[in-house]
């Protein structure tokens, strides 16, 4: 009987758990391609390799191949099968960056899309894995948003060279991560928040 137990969780874990690491990889490429059909310029050649492939045409959420995990895509690297970075650097992608879906990716730790021309406020997802956000060099307008404290692992921020209004939120004071923030070349006002003497790594 032993035996027999030893042999079933040696199946479940060979056979069911890299079935399910697959699923979500697929997911993961099915958020992206999402993301990609609501660009202004969905038909962005740099992202070209941003596709599924299929043995099934007319079922392919059945049967993906390899090369339609999104690993395999320009600027996508993963960790066991799941999206951990992002780097979409001067890619052309004009888009509202509040279409990103925040919440397909639980498992990303870095997102660069600076040097392209991203749109509207920067609605910031709750990452809790993030340690990088590079959006400088965009069209982005607004205000900074008082939730971006929710990303409590962040040590990279630059939000520089863009639209941006209103004051510098303390709430970034919480970030006591950050080694690196650049705010510059946008237009806020008001004074610096005192409490960002929180942020001793700087």
């Amino acid at each position: 009987m032993l035996k027999y137990y030893s042999f079933a969780l040696f199946f479940f874990f060979i056979f069911i758990e890299p079935t399910a690491s697959a699923s979500a990889s697929f997911a993961e490429a099915n958020a992206l391609l999402k993301w990609k059909a609501n660009f202004i310029n969905h038909n962005n050649t740099i992202l070209k390799s941003w596709n599924l492939e299929t043995k099934n045409s007319t079922n392919f959420s059945s049967h993906p191949k390899e090369s339609s995990s999104p690993c395999n895509w320009f600027g996508v690297s993963c960790i066991n099968g799941s999206v951990n970075r992002l780097n979409l650097t001067n890619a052309s992608i004009q888009a509202f960056f509040y279409e990103f879906p925040f919440s397909s990716f639980p498992n990303l730790t870095y997102i660069d899309l600076s040097l392209n021309h991203l749109f509207g406020p920067p609605q910031i997802g709750k990452f809790s894995k993030l340690v990088y956000l590079g959006l400088s060099t965009n069209q982005l307008t607004g205000t900074i948003p008082a939730r971006i404290e929710k990303l409590s692992k962040l040590n990279y921020l630059d939000l520089s060279t863009n639209h941006l209004t209103g004051q510098i939120p303390t709430s970034l004071s919480r970030l006591t991560s950050l080694r690196t923030l650049d705010l510059t070349s946008n237009k806020l006002s008001g004074p610096i928040p005192p409490k960002f003497g929180n942020l001793t790594s700087l």
